[in-house]
């Protein structure tokens, strides 16, 4: 008999933990077909994407709202291919916009659902407690601080640890890197990430060359490093070549330019759990359309935006948000930690109390195993 299980995502760490997942449940029953939403690394894992996620990655308000006809089409595509497919098992990863409408309809059809990832209710949306108690079988949480959370609300959740645990790793040394992508020289090399998104891409990656061009001047010895995505490649080696700063470009060294950088400034999002689980010291970065940002200033109930602030429970790494997102106010910041090594010390030292917060590896084998039982229940 076939079994079959559909796998929804709609981000660009949602594929990535995707891609594991999937091959960690056919590589334990290799009986299991799996389709659903996701990027090309669910595809190369072997799942039959009937939409791809990166059309469905937005950020904000504001931006939900102006591709709000594409949402809603995907949506119902979702809809009538989870109807025709009958899943044993729906698995939803993160992006709760459109899978806790998923998770309402696959329970109506009686099909076992398995949440892995989250939606930040700690942050905001806690009226969505009630639809994951009424629509999800079994909550698979990635941070120590949501079981508690869903528990008083009696709701069935697992801690599987963070799947970035085994994904974080090097396979060059630091003398390989600097001659794999011609860095050459001695100095301090600094690390730019300015998202994974279209809209945060657009909104820092201007402000990331400025700063670079104000930092070079105040440390001629820096170097740079921007990480980003193949699909980005092209439009952000033109922004640079436009604005003539010196900036290197890489999307297939991402740990490693992390790793051997003394200093990352990065968007926040998994970028900031990538830093610190490499004990880089780092400065966090967010800006948003603005009716996002001040609705987000409405609902948004945390101290906190970075992942790295949020898993110790204080401010490790410093935050610049919106309108605070502007070049001398980051260099002059990226100085400071620089040229100070005690408090570079100290980061370093609170990024590894982060990195043991998050518990061992083994996350995506965890998740698996909750993914078939629910199959055999």
């Amino acid at each position: 008999m076939a079994k079959n299980m559909m796998m929804i995502t709609g981000e660009v760490s949602g594929d990535l933990y995707g891609s594991m997942l999937a091959a960690e449940i056919t590589s334990t029953d290799p009986d299991v077909r799996i389709s659903g939403i996701g990027g090309d690394r669910m595809r190369e894992a072997g799942v039959d994407t009937f939409l791809d996620s990166n059309d469905l990655s937005v950020v904000g308000f504001w931006e939900a709202i102006v591709h709000l006809r594409k949402l809603r089409s995907a949506l119902s595509q979702a809809k009538e291919t989870i109807r025709q497919r009958k899943p044993d098992v729906l698995i939803l990863i993160d992006y709760p916009g459109m899978n806790l409408r998923l998770a309402s309809y696959a329970k109506e059809r009686g099909i076992k659902v398995l949440y892995y990832v989250s939606p930040q209710i700690w942050a905001w949306g806690r009226n969505r407690l009630n639809q994951i108690r009424k629509n999800v079988d079994k909550m698979a949480v990635i941070l120590p601080f949501e079981v508690e959370l869903y528990e008083k609300e009696g709701i069935d959740v697992t801690y599987v640890g963070h799947p970035l645990i085994d994904i974080v790793k090097t396979g060059l040394d630091a003398d390989a890197f600097s001659t794999e992508m011609g860095l050459g020289g001695n100095g301090n090399l600094v690390a730019l990430m300015p998202g994974s998104r279209t809209q945060e891409i657009k909104q820092h990656i201007q402000p990331l060359i400025k700063t670079a061009s104000l930092l070079r001047k105040q440390l001629p010895s820096v170097r740079f490093i921007l990480v980003s995505l193949p699909t980005f490649r092209e439009m952000l080696e033109r922004e640079i070549e436009e604005a003539g700063v010196p900036i290197t470009v890489t999307t297939d060294y991402r740990y490693e330019a992390l790793r051997y950088s003394r200093l990352a400034i990065a968007c926040s999002g998994t970028a900031t759990l990538e830093a610190a689980l490499l004990g880089t010291p780092m400065i966090v970065i967010y800006r948003l359309a603005l009716f996002s940002w001040l609705l987000g200033k409405l609902i948004v109930k945390v101290p906190y935006i970075s992942l790295a602030n949020l898993v110790a429970g204080e401010e490790v790494v410093p935050e610049f948000i919106q309108g605070a997102v502007n070049p001398k106010t980051l260099a002059d910041e990226a100085v400071k930690i620089l040229t100070d090594d005690l408090r570079r010390e100290h980061i370093i030292r609170q990024l590894e109390a982060v990195r043991q917060n998050l518990g061992p590896g083994g996350a995506t084998a965890r998740t698996a195993r909750l993914a078939l039982s629910l199959m055999s229940e």
